[in-house]
């Protein structure tokens, strides 16, 4: 297949990828991006040099995998939800708020989608060879309906006439703000999607030791609705309002409800894989963040004026092959979230955000900072923790023709039970992966990779910003079925 064939299909995929919007797994990333590997849950990708896309994992496989081509397509179902409670009088907190009497639990829509995948290496010589995958991220695409909330107010109440600072007109609820309007009411969630491009080069610079480095070209969109209930909490609002004496304030122009934006962005990963003895492999990546350039049609919601990188990751395994028939793998993963603001800020918009605090005495302890209001350095986020996640996985060649596999991964929980609010946007709860599956050789060229992916349910529940003492939660369960045709040219 020529150099420029690979290139048609592979932007081709790149939109598709682009469009899906739900891959949910450890946090916003995939368990797994290699076919194979997703089958043992994850594990592997840092020693086995098992697909094309094992590249994703450790560059340094493309040493090991000769001229191959890889597409695949998965069906993944994430089920979102959370458990509301009512508006709290005492605080006018509204978020989340759930349906019937404000205790009943709200559903995401949007539970399906085609996750397609695509990898190829070409061997330069004996030692070296470059590839090419696309893989995606995202996960974040959710859609709670303002109609399954307490009397439609939504999500985060956007629906409220009496909806801090404005109001409609004729509601008995205080002066509206000047130079305010209501923002983001209707039906709430959040899509994010990522598209990842790895073009990769590998050496085996010793013939135990392989070497590899990948560009990573990023590419992401989002959409956000219904959060227009935070603008009291945005710089732009309370920087004007000060401005102007409390007399008049600015709604936000890019907080909610601006459509679909999108950034570019690049990294880089490096990779090694040394082959200890025939027995044993030992294999290391490390990831760089990605660097992405800023949504700014979000610069109002997303910290740091819109920025929203890709975090940086790394991967540590090892292989072990008692004979030529089973393999045992092991790996540990590393990513760290916290080192996005956008992704890692705590809220602590009500303690530090108070734009009360700068005409006079306010609620106790409060203070304004416009840096800790949405869109600033210290903004809110999800208050993501770094995850580490432990995969185990076993593969067995029944025969020249079948390899089954089997797998399962557990990580660390990174929703903090106070960050309830923001995370219904995002419930990425999920702890631990059980996976099956199996590749079956057609003829000497041509392979079939099936796997199975499911994650149980798992919730984080507890009173904290924006949800005074009342005791939300939220919670998420995954399954992924997923089939990929491998093309060993050579």
């Amino acid at each position: 297949m020529s150099l420029s064939r690979i290139s048609a299909v592979s932007l081709g995929l790149g939109c598709a990828l682009a469009v899906t919007g739900a891959q949910a797994t450890n946090g916003y990333m995939s368990h797994a991006y290699s076919p194979a590997a997703k089958a043992m849950a994850g594990a592997g990708e840092a020693t086995l040099a098992l697909d094309s896309l094992s590249i994703v994992g450790n560059p340094a496989t493309l040493a090991k995998l000769g001229r191959r081509l890889d597409l695949g397509l998965a069906w993944f179902s994430p089920s979102r939800k959370y458990q509301g409670v009512a508006p709290n009088a005492a605080t006018g907190a509204y978020a989340p708020i759930g349906s019937g009497s404000g205790t009943g639990s709200v559903t995401s829509q949007n539970d399906n989608f085609l996750i397609p995948s695509f990898g190829y290496v070409h061997p330069l010589d004996a030692k070296s060879a470059v590839g090419l995958a696309l893989f995606g991220n995202g996960g974040m695409n959710t859609d709670y309906r303002s109609g399954d909330t307490l009397f439609n107010l939504g999500t985060y109440g956007g629906n409220n006439g009496c909806a801090n600072p404005p109001h409609n007109p004729g509601v008995p609820c205080g002066a509206q703000v000047a130079g305010t309007s209501l923002l983001g009411g209707g039906n709430t969630g959040v899509n994010l999607s990522q598209l990842g491009i790895a073009l990769g080069y590998g050496r085996r610079v010793m013939d135990n030791l392989s070497l590899g480095a990948s560009l990573l070209i990023g590419y992401q969109t989002i959409e956000v609705r219904g959060a227009g209930a935070f603008q009291g909490f945005t710089q732009a609002f309370t920087q004007s309002m000060i401005a102007n004496g409390g007399r008049s304030a600015a709604s936000p122009a890019n907080l909610t409800n601006r459509g679909v934006d999108s950034a570019w962005g690049a990294g880089l990963q490096l990779g090694a894989l040394w082959d200890i003895t025939p027995q044993w492999t030992l294999g290391l990546s490390l990831r760089s963040k990605t660097y992405m350039s800023k949504f700014k049609k979000y610069s109002d919601l997303l910290a740091e004026g819109g920025d929203l990188d890709v975090p940086a990751s790394g991967v540590i395994g090892l292989a072990f092959k008692p004979n030529n028939r089973l393999t045992l793998a092991l790996d540990v993963q590393q990513i760290w979230y916290s080192d996005v603001p956008a992704i890692g800020n705590r809220n602590q918009l009500a303690q530090r955000c108070d734009v009360n605090a700068a005409f006079g005495p306010t609620a106790s302890g409060s203070t304004y900072n416009p840096s800790y209001c949405l869109g600033g350095s210290n903004g809110a986020g999800f208050g993501w923790r770094d995850m580490t996640i432990l995969k185990l996985g076993v593969q067995y060649a029944v025969t020249d023709t079948l390899t089954l596999r089997a797998g399962y991964s557990h990580g660390n929980q990174i929703v903090r039970s106070q960050e309830i609010a923001f995370n219904t946007l995002t419930p990425a709860v999920i702890q631990d992966h059980w996976t099956l599956g199996a590749t079956y050789r057609l003829r000497k060229q041509y392979e079939l990779t099936f796997w199975g992916m499911y994650a149980p349910e798992r919730s984080v529940s507890g009173p904290g910003a924006f949800t005074g003492t009342q005791s939300a939660s939220i919670s998420m369960s995954q399954f992924e079925l997923g089939l990929s045709f491998g093309w060993l040219i050579d």
